[in-house]
């Protein structure tokens, strides 16, 4: 077993297989062939294959391989193929894609804080990109799934397994949000009965314990143009800086502790914006007319409805705030006499709007079919071409049918930005309540008197990740979603009937890994080639009896 992990986990960290690249390509190869050479797939050549994801730039595959046994109760196998780039790595860099000497000797020539030089010098961890997220995971997987296979070609398998791996969970998670109709044609072609899914993200070490996730945060990703009113500087207040208004919604969103969620002692972390800027395009001295930005909102239970609420009312705020201080300068001015005969004080009345009311208005006027069609397909081309990343196109798209309304009043236009992630937990996946915690139980009590190696329980990973395409436990409204996401469609979609109807308790549990996506990413040895193979194995034994 050691020796097939090692045997798999190098060949995969030697391909630079970064997210959202044709890179991603080889490793897809690489286990397509692994499935094909595997006996019981020569035999049964049916329960093998590379999905395609329809449309994809980089013509990216999702390869599987099913494992019929006594029993249809099926356990799933999965986890991404795709990495993070690696210029953190400096000198180190050539050497990244993989755990030889080489890498060893560049990194004790760079700086390392006193834990990673430790664990460097200890010989008990590997070093290298992907060591720990994930491909040391998916290792282990690949080498437990030719254990099973044998079983299988011998008719000794007693239950059913399926081993699925994905590209871009780093980007867009388009492997697992196109992998959920995989399952789901699967489930109905082979009557399969989906009892788990384990994802081997890597897990951390607190205080000696290894945490053990059973649900998976969501987050959703709002995105505002504030339109105000264009002006000269030297009669700034024939202006409304739109920059003034969304410095407010800045203000009033990031870090908020009011759209964080609490699940026991678990606390959703506080929106982070990541762009806020005017849309000028070339220097000038008029006061700024537009302005947008985008954050993230991390959620347990809220919908992306009621986080639209929240937002829309944050913005109306704004706009009643920015005007009230406005006017008070105003006033000032005029008291010292610097304007004479002009308005008592300064009026808007300023809309809010969602994405899906900018289009509703547009879309009475003469064209906007034909308009609204050319510039989704010019978008999308975009994207495609690497012009624009999915918020960016996001942006592009509200501007543009903005534009196209010919709306001249101060206003917010509010959207949602791909990716989505809606959350999830595997204790409220409908019919298999409480099968997380089930899991958990199972691998805390064998981790811990085999290993001496207790479990934390963790209700959400607060990470990201793949599992929040595994079940919906957090119902909302799929079309109103959509409506506000500009490039829903071929652009960005999930099938949340799929989702729906595979409905796969899931959990996080791969070997102990620390600091991925830097230069000291690394696995610990022992966490990777004994505790976790064998306890993997016995949750899956336990899972198709559950």
């Amino acid at each position: 077993m050691k020796e097939s992990i090692l045997k798999h986990l190098e060949a995969l960290m030697a391909m630079k297989s970064l997210s959202y690249s044709a890179g991603e390509n080889e490793p897809a190869e690489y286990f397509k062939k692994f499935f094909e050479n595997l006996p019981y797939f020569k035999e049964n050549p049916q329960l093998c294959g590379s999905y395609e994801i329809p449309s994809d730039p980089f013509g990216r595959r999702i390869p599987y391989g099913l494992l019929l046994g006594d029993t249809k109760e099926t356990v799933l196998l999965s986890g991404h193929f795709d990495v993070v780039s690696t210029e953190e790595y400096g000198i180190a860099e050539e050497y990244a894609y993989g755990f030889g000497e080489e890498l060893l000797e560049s990194l004790r020539m760079m700086h390392l804080d006193e834990r990673a030089e430790a664990d460097l010098e200890s010989g008990e961890w590997l070093f290298g990109r992907g060591s720990c997220d994930m491909k040391g995971g998916l290792a282990i997987h690949a080498a437990l799934f030719e254990r099973y296979a044998e079983d299988a070609l011998k008719g000794n398998l007693k239950g059913s397994l399926l081993f699925m791996l994905v590209p871009d969970e780093e980007s867009y998670s388009a492997g697992m949000r196109h992998g959920a109709k995989l399952l789901s044609q699967l489930k109905k072609e082979y009557g399969l009965n989906y009892k788990l899914m384990i994802d081997p993200e890597p897990t951390a070490l607190e205080e000696g314990k290894q945490t053990m996730s059973i649900g998976s945060v969501g987050k959703c990703m709002p995105a505002i143009i504030v339109q105000g009113k264009k002006g000269h500087s030297g009669h700034f207040f024939e202006g409304f800086s739109a920059l003034s208004v969304i410095s407010s919604i800045y203000a009033s969103i990031n870090g908020s502790l009011d759209f964080c969620e609490i699940c026991g002692n678990e606390m959703t972390m506080p929106p982070t914006w990541f762009n806020m800027r005017d849309m000028k395009r070339v220097y000038d001295v008029s006061i700024p007319y537009r302005a947008y930005g985008f954050f993230t909102v991390f959620s347990l239970n809220n919908t992306p409805e009621i986080i639209m609420t929240k937002v829309k009312a944050i913005a109306a705020a704004a706009f009643d705030a920015e005007l009230a201080k406005l006017n008070l300068s105003y006033k000032k001015f005029k008291e010292a006499g610097a304007v004479k005969g002009e308005q008592d004080n300064i009026q808007y009345e300023p809309l809010v709007l969602t994405y899906e009311e900018l289009v509703e208005l547009a879309s009475n006027m003469d064209g906007f079919e034909e308009f609204y069609e050319a510039l989704y397909e010019e978008t999308l081309m975009d994207i495609d071409m690497g012009r624009l990343n999915y918020p960016d196109a996001t942006i592009k798209m509200m501007e543009t049918v903005l534009d196209f309304a010919n709306l001249k009043m101060p206003l917010a236009v509010i959207g949602f930005a791909p990716p989505f992630y809606p959350p999830v937990h595997s204790d409220m996946v409908s019919g298999k309540k409480d099968y997380g915690t089930a899991a958990f139980e199972f691998v805390n009590g064998l981790s811990t008197e085999t290993f001496g190696q207790p479990m934390i329980k963790e209700n959400y990973f607060m990470g990201i990740s793949d599992l929040s395409y595994s079940a919906v436990t957090s119902p909302f409204d799929y079309v109103a979603y959509g409506e506000n996401t500009p490039l829903w469609g071929k652009g960005y979609s999930i099938d949340f009937e799929s989702v729906e109807d595979i409905g796969i308790p899931s959990v996080i549990y791969g070997p102990i890994g620390r600091e991925y996506h830097q230069y000291t990413e690394r696995v610990n040895k022992k966490s990777l080639l004994e505790i976790v193979p064998e306890v993997i194995k016995e949750l899956i034994e336990y899972m198709w009896i559950y």
